[in-house]
């Protein structure tokens, strides 16, 4: 597990809690983690794909595991016993210029060992369907199981908010956009649309928080090339607490990805009782429903109309608040985790 987990490893993280609360299974973990029932070594990407493909299956074996369930992807080979695997996007054939050469093979070889599973899990029928197209897997044997908020999330106390904002050096009234510096997550989209509000008149500030990616630079060059710099906080990786806090004050999330698998973000600002701007997109409007407001991809123009107007009208702004709240509210890792089960034993049965 990553130390500054985001998307599959907070996946992992929330499953497997949700998991240990029931009574129907027993779970045991292989990680490298000093308490996992099954340790794995550290290291890096290859060096674990090397021990799960060559080792982990004889440990499954001595510690009589009866269903085998990889988190992200992988299945080892001989494994002897029903497998599941869940595959959280599969962006790396779609977009294939978001990945370095070198990360994209890996997670296409990855993704190839997924084949392998009894059954697949996706988060969204996207993913789903686009399992069938490039894994060519049976589409009867994917299961569609909703992510979810972090466990616990809601509004942050006023307090932490503003604990939170003077950290960064950010006041209000600032938008947040939440996702690493990638292609395909077009967050040159939200500096663009911070631009255009700038050249009509007074403009707030837009918060960039996630992990560092190939395009930081460049996205910090558009800023400065659009005049707009001293107006955007690169945050970097953000914790949970700080986090809920961020959504939690921010006018609105900004959310112009090309393509998620499910997309963890918007909900969680849903979550927090944050509007949502979020680009039309796979996944983005099959889970959002009505509570997020859509715009078309690539738009810089319609997120600035967006934007100007949650700035100019509180009322719009409760209004989405209320109903993103409601929306955060059907998703739970106790569903979750009660779907996958269901799985486990359906694989038993078999």
């Amino acid at each position: 597990m990553p130390e500054r987990p985001a998307g599959a490893g907070i996946y992992t993280l929330e499953l497997t809690s949700a998991l240990r609360a029931r009574d129907d299974i027993e779970l045991l973990t292989a990680s490298p983690h000093y308490d996992a029932d099954i340790p794995s070594p550290a290291g890096g990407a290859l060096r674990r794909s090397t021990w799960e493909q060559s080792r982990l299956a004889r440990l499954m074996a001595k510690a009589g595991v009866e269903v085998y369930h990889g988190a992200h992807f992988a299945v080892p080979l001989g494994a002897g016993i029903p497998c599941i695997a869940t595959v959280h996007d599969l962006t790396f054939y779609r977009i294939p210029r978001r990945y370095p050469l070198h990360r994209r093979l890996y997670y296409r070889a990855l993704a190839e060992t997924s084949r392998r599973a009894t059954r697949l899990i996706a988060p969204s029928k996207a993913v789903a369907a686009d399992i069938a197209r490039y894994l060519n897997y049976p589409a009867e044997k994917v299961r569609v199981i909703a992510e979810a908020p972090r466990a616990g999330w809601g509004p942050a106390p006023e307090s932490e908010v503003v604990s939170a904002l003077r950290q960064l050096g950010v006041e209000q009234p600032y938008f947040l956009c939440v996702g690493t510096a990638e292609p395909g997550k077009r967050a040159v989209d939200a500096i663009r649309a911070l631009g255009k509000l700038k050249a009509s008149g007074p403009a707030p500030r837009l918060v960039l928080a996630g992990n560092a990616g190939p395009l930081s630079k460049a996205l910090q060059r558009e800023a400065s090339r659009l005049g707009v710099a001293h107006l955007v906080t690169f945050a970097g990786y953000v914790g949970d607490a700080g986090l809920a806090s961020l959504y939690t004050g921010a006018a609105a999330l900004i959310f112009p990805s090309l393509y998620e698998g499910f997309g963890l973000p918007p909900l969680e600002a849903m979550a927090c009782g944050t509007p949502v701007i979020s680009a039309r997109a796979p996944a983005m409007n099959e889970w959002l429903g009505n509570a997020a407001v859509f715009v078309p991809l690539r738009d810089p123009e319609a997120i600035a109309r967006e934007m100007a107007q949650l700035l100019a009208g509180s009322a719009r702004r409760a209004e989405l608040s209320a109903a993103g709240l409601e929306q955060a509210t059907q998703f739970s890792w106790e569903r979750a985790a009660a779907e996958t089960a269901a799985l486990y034993h359906e694989v038993l049965r078999a």
